[in-house]
């Protein structure tokens, strides 16, 4: 965050608090951990000690992972082109969280928003989870 002392070349520019802040920082969060795990899993992968069995293993999760973000970042892309800007969906197993940013939710809203979750991903409307970021 910005301290009095500095400036921006657009004043209102100041510092992002709340929602965008947010959606960006989460999926930032999310790559970073991915890209972390996608590292130890290339290891395992690379390391000559370690038998084809569990090398395998290494092999499908790092194919689940891409798998994983190809659904979310299909279905944040389909949100944000029905008005939800600043969308973040994380798969869980056989769960989905969404945040969302507004203040609150129709009933419609909602419903789209499962339906679109619900066909990107291939999880039951009953496992995702919506939840808001007041504005």
């Amino acid at each position: 965050s910005l301290t009095d002392s500095q400036e921006t070349d657009t004043p209102g520019e100041a510092v992002f608090t709340g929602s965008t802040g947010f959606a960006a920082q989460a999926k930032i969060s999310r790559e970073q951990v991915r890209s972390q795990n996608k590292a130890d899993l290339q290891d395992i992968i690379n390391n000559e000690e370690i038998d084809d069995e569990e090398k395998q293993e290494a092999i499908h999760t790092m194919v689940s992972m891409t798998d994983l973000s190809e659904k979310e970042a299909a279905a944040e892309v389909l949100l944000q082109a029905k008005g939800f800007q600043e969308a973040v969906v994380s798969i869980n197993g056989d769960a989905v969280d969404v945040v969302v940013n507004a203040a609150e939710l129709t009933d419609v809203q909602r419903a789209q928003i499962e339906d679109i979750v619900k066909r990107k991903t291939d999880i039951a409307a009953e496992n995702i989870v919506i939840s808001t970021i007041a504005q």
